[in-house]
């Protein structure tokens, strides 16, 4: 667990642009209240929560399962913050989970409630598009999503936003944002060719993955660049 550990603080950690969607979840780890309610979404968002998010014993954190259900970040965040007035109540989720039911932005602002709602944003289902091409080794399809800009939907809900692009100012933006009064939705923009790679990749998913690039897979020259170079960098 320490060499993991070490290896999570790594990744998180670098300065690549676009920012990597490690270090969202690394910088709201250490920020968030002892006690803090955190609920997660589907997708690749579960990767990152689960690997750069460490629960505390006095925290609680929700995820949704039952076939992955999407969408379910920020009516458990509503339903933790009612039950839980005097707590922080965080959801974590992706900009595909949160699209689907981002209309409850009007909920949390309507009842006042502080919930706090960080957007890894990437414009993709990755969790669909990593599965397309490690799983059935085929390119990409239907996964791209139409950008939004999810700051300025919440200031037209009448609550704050914020839009982080640079892992440099990402502790100091998500400290400002924890602290500001009511609802607040913060889109971390990070790198949408970020694999959620397992610890150990398997020679069947090395080969599917390997595939499904050479089948076609459009953006194929960004995502064996980011792959390689993340483990050339772990081997050197």
């Amino acid at each position: 667990m320490t060499a993991w550990r070490e290896l999570m603080e790594e990744r998180a950690m670098r300065t690549d642009s676009p920012m990597k969607p490690q270090r969202l979840a690394h910088e709201l780890g250490r920020q968030l209240a002892d006690d803090a309610i955190v609920a997660c979404d589907s997708g690749t968002i579960a990767t990152w929560w689960a690997r750069h998010i460490p629960a505390r014993r006095r925290q609680m954190h929700s995820l949704s399962g039952n076939l992955a259900t999407m969408a379910a970040g920020l009516p458990y965040a509503i339903a933790a913050q009612v039950a839980y007035p005097a707590r922080q109540v965080v959801a974590f989720v992706g900009d595909g989970g949160f699209s689907m039911l981002m209309a409850e932005l009007a909920t949390c602002v309507k009842y006042e409630l502080p919930i706090k709602i960080v957007i890894v944003k990437n414009n993709t289902l990755g969790q669909i598009k990593w599965e397309q091409m490690v799983f059935l080794g085929n390119p990409e399809y239907g996964c791209e999503l139409q950008p939004m800009d999810f700051a300025l939907f919440a200031r037209a809900c009448s609550a704050t936003g914020f839009t982080i692009e640079s892992p440099e100012d990402c502790g100091r933006m998500l400290e400002e944002a924890l602290a500001t009064p009511g609802p607040v939705v913060v889109q971390g923009v990070v790198d949408p060719f970020e694999p959620p790679l397992p610890a150990k990749v398997t020679l069947e998913q090395a080969a599917k993955f390997a595939k499904s690039l050479l089948r076609g897979e459009p953006n194929r020259q960004k995502i064996a660049l980011t792959v390689l170079g993340d483990r050339i960098r772990e081997l050197v």
